[in-house]
């Protein structure tokens, strides 16, 4: 189940980076997952679906 063909695009800044589900809204969302994104690379929510892609580098540990 993917809810959106485009992925999420994100910065280092925007880290760390969870997921709670497609709508943002708790009460029917999933459970909010941390997901391991690396630097200039994409991660899938293994509840949702949602993909994120991450532009640019992570300088430091997150």
């Amino acid at each position: 189940m993917n809810p959106q063909s485009e992925p999420v695009i994100l910065t280092p800044h925007d880290l760390p980076l969870h997921c709670s589900g497609p709508t943002g809204q708790p009460w029917n969302g999933h459970p909010r997952v941390f997901l391991p994104i690396e630097s200039n690379s994409s991660i899938e929510c293994p509840y949702c679906g949602t993909v994120y892609q991450l532009d640019g580098e992570i300088k430091g540990h997150h």
